[in-house]
This record gives structure tokens, sequence and C-alpha cells, in this order.
């Protein structure tokens, strides 16, 4: 879909957790060599940490926050009711037993796949209508330097 210059760092954000939940799907479904994904439970669950902690923490935080204000009360309380449930997900799956693991690590595929796509296709085209080219200007400025400061703090220090 075409998206206003403004909205594309979320919307690349969202490639990449379509990404990941293919890789999960693929992998728990035992596929995980065609798609890239981690071939064991474990590998899996990092891999949907590693989301978590270095992309979605600071994008729904910043979708939250910028997006809030122009996004009408039941998408809202949809935006922001399937984030929390989306991190519910993750924690659970942190201490999960394998068995439960792989439901969670299911269930968290699924709802990330479903978010991303109401966003995209409904969600955002919304917001763009409701929002001004100043104020658009404005939240894309500061997405920017969110999301950029974000993936700064989020990655591991390299050995020297």
């Amino acid at each position: 879909m075409r998206r206003s210059r403004e909205l594309k760092p979320l919307s690349s954000e969202h490639h990449q957790a379509l990404l990941v939940a293919f890789q999960l799907k693929k992998g728990l479904a035992g596929h995980g060599e065609s798609a890239g994904a981690p071939k064991d439970l474990p590998g899996l669950g990092a891999l949907a940490r590693r989301l978590g902690d270095q992309v979605l923490k600071a994008h729904a935080r910043a979708e939250e926050d910028l997006l809030g204000e122009f996004v009408r009360g039941e998408d809202l309380a949809r935006l922001r009711g399937e984030h929390v449930e989306l991190f519910r997900l993750l924690d659970l799956a942190r201490t999960a037993a394998p068995a439960d693991l792989r439901n969670h690590l299911g269930a968290f595929a699924d709802l990330l796949e479903r978010h991303v796509r109401w966003e995209e296709r409904e969600l955002f085209p919304f917001a763009e209508a409701q929002v001004d080219g100043a104020t658009l200007a404005r939240i894309g400025g500061e997405l920017e330097r969110r999301l950029v400061l974000a993936r700064t703090e989020a990655k591991p220090a390299r050995p020297r």
C-alpha cells in the first residue's frame, strides 16, 4: 500500500514484524529452513523476544503516543489492547514449558500478523486522512527520532 513518507518508519517495522510472524509460523509447523527461521522452540522464542525487545516496545509506544489523538475511540482501544496482548504473549513465552511455548508463539504470530495488516489497511489510511500536512510532518520527525534512538539503545554492544 502507498504510505505517507512520515509513517514509512512504522511501515518498515511492520514489514519486519510480518517476516517474523511468517518465520514463527513456518518454524512451528516444522518448516523453519524454508523461511530462514530457527528450527527449535528455544530459537523461535528468542526470535520473538528479539522482535519484542528491539522493535515492538518503541514501536507500540510511538504509535499510541503520536497517532492516538487522531484515532477513533474503538480503534484506539483496539490498538492499545492488541499491543498489551502481544506483550502478554511474549511474557508468557519467556517462562513457558515447551508445549505451552508452542501455543504462545503461535498465538503471538497470528495476532502480530492480524494487527499489522489492520494497521496498514485501516488505521494508517484513516489517520493520514485526518491529519494535516504540518502535523503529519511533526509526527514523522518524532517517529524517526524515537525509532532510531530505540534501535540504537536496543542493539547489544559489540565486543572489541
